[in-house]
């Protein structure tokens, strides 16, 4: 994607992750209808940021990776007309997805440069588990992606978050080997970002690597929210969200969280407490 930016200008995207769509239409989630939830947080993104430029969605499309799922997501997207990059998460059954998913505005790309900026979307997906890895493949790709434009800045994208975020069972289920993404982020000081889904709440962090500071995004879901400073599972009564980032030419960010009207999709805590235990 090709776009001009001038040095007082900025990129905009939404970020938005863990829709958590249902082969059925009308499947809910811990008691949110995740596809009205999904839409709902669409039609704010048009209302709030006429002039977005993307939409950057890091996993757990699908809940139950049906190619149903795939095929609406598509359809809503399209109906958009934003250029959409998605990834995959836990939930997501990538063969599926490969196959059902793109479309005219929907993207799998691994990479792309808009503006001054370079963006890289990683797969963190451990086959038939819950927790994140990135395979030395992975990794290795990452670094070739890194060195072969080491004036850009950059943004990085997975599902697993790449830091500990304070609640102990998420903390448990995140990127499993951070250390070793870390160390990439050691050689390269033109990461400026690195965003992530997963964790179904807002965080917001500084990590400090050997050249210069990282910003560590965590955004919330389309649909139900995980209570965060957590020991254990707890559904939270936030309203569905999306994180709206304006990169700025001289890699500088901002952000912010936009949520929907308290009360328009609230979860069934008794639900959430049942399929927990």
């Amino acid at each position: 994607m090709k776009k001009s930016l001038a040095p007082n200008h900025f990129i905009s995207i939404a970020h938005l992750t863990d829709t958590h769509l249902f082969a059925e239409s009308d499947r809910l989630l811990v008691g949110i209808p995740t596809d009205g939830s999904f839409k709902a947080v669409l039609a704010e993104v048009k209302q709030t940021l006429p002039n977005v430029d993307l939409l950057l969605l890091t996993g757990d499309l699908s809940q139950d990776g049906s190619v149903e799922s795939y095929q609406r997501m598509r359809n809503i997207l399209d109906s958009y007309q934003i250029p959409a990059y998605c990834l995959a998460g836990n939930h997501d059954n990538l063969a599926v997805m490969q196959k059902h998913l793109p479309s005219e505005y929907v993207s799998l790309a691994r990479s792309l440069n808009i503006g001054n900026w370079k963006i890289i979307l990683l797969n963190s997906v451990v086959t038939q588990a819950v927790e994140g890895y990135l395979a030395k493949s992975e990794l290795i790709w990452l670094e070739e992606q890194l060195n072969s434009e080491r004036d850009r800045p950059t943004l990085i994208a997975f599902h697993h978050p790449a830091v500990a975020i304070g609640s102990p069972w998420m903390d448990s289920i995140c990127l499993t080997n951070q250390d070793q993404f870390w160390e990439t982020g050691d050689r390269h000081p033109q990461i400026k970002i690195v965003i992530n889904g997963h964790a179904h709440q807002d965080f917001d962090q500084i990590h400090q690597t050997l050249h210069d500071s990282v910003r560590c995004l965590v955004s919330p879901s389309t649909c139900v929210q995980f209570r965060p400073q957590t020991p254990t599972f707890q559904v939270d009564e936030l309203a569905p969200a999306f994180r709206h980032l304006r990169l700025y030419a001289d890699g500088s960010i901002h952000t912010e969280i936009h949520r929907l009207k308290s009360g328009q999709f609230s979860p069934d805590l008794q639900a959430a407490k049942y399929n927990n235990d």
